[in-house]
């Protein structure tokens, strides 16, 4: 007589290797969170411009802080390879500098076959609100929790998530993709050269985006040569 058991044997076999496929990935992802240095910075805040030098990162993220004093947390893959530096310029800036160690850092091998960045470090700042911030980078993602209070973000490529608006607001980059929700009473000028521009994800046949509201409360400029930009403002 056929035996049934003998049909079933392949699919157990089956949800066996992906049973053991998930685990291994379970634990190679949690290997890489563990692994990753945590450095935490903390300093009062006497002005109200503050300028973030981003390169030797991944990712930064911007977030408010509940007191008046800026909080850096820094997950750095390679332990000490990475130095925090503050600088107060004659301008009254509070200037943040993220230096990456080059004698310490050693690159991979066959860079050009890695398509991921390699600085394999990212970073948390908790501002103040109400503060002018700048943040200037190359290749790099940029994040801004809702951040309250103005932003300027310089970037050459990138992501760059502002989730929701709460300030004057530029961005310029060259290659990328913005993400910005919007209030109501929001002054826009929006100019990518070749990317597409989505309202409420509608493509426009233009490049150009403009609304202008005299009784604006915030304003959202952002310029690029090849980025997309995508708004929602319901």
């Amino acid at each position: 007589m056929y035996n049934i058991s003998n049909k079933l044997k392949p699919l157990f076999r089956g949800f066996f290797c992906f049973k053991v496929q998930l685990l291994t990935l379970f634990l190679l992802t949690n290997l890489f969170l563990f692994s990753q240095e945590k450095l935490i910075i903390t300093r009062d805040v006497q002005f109200n411009e503050i300028e973030i030098i981003s390169e030797g990162l991944d990712d930064i993220a911007i977030e408010n802080a509940t007191d008046n004093r800026i909080t850096i947390i820094l997950l750095d893959e390679n332990p000490n390879t990475h130095t925090v530096f503050f600088e107060d310029d004659s301008n009254g800036n509070l200037i943040v500098d993220f230096k990456l160690d080059f004698e310490t850092y050693q690159e991979p091998v066959f860079r050009k076959y890695i398509t991921k960045r390699l600085q394999r470090a990212k970073a948390i700042v908790r501002i103040p609100i109400d503060k002018n911030v700048t943040i200037h980078g190359k290749t790099i993602g940029v994040t801004s929790n809702s951040y309250q209070g103005n932003l300027k973000i310089y970037i050459d490529k990138g992501n760059v998530r502002l989730n929701i608006v709460k300030g004057d607001t530029l961005v310029k980059l060259f290659l990328g993709n913005v993400y910005a929700q919007l209030l109501k009473k929001t002054r826009i000028n929006i100019e990518t050269n070749n990317g597409e521009v989505l309202i409420n994800k509608k493509k426009l046949k233009d490049h150009l985006y403009k609304i202008k509201d005299k009784n604006a409360v915030y304003n959202l400029n952002i310029s690029s040569v090849n980025a997309n930009v995508f708004l929602i403002t319901e």
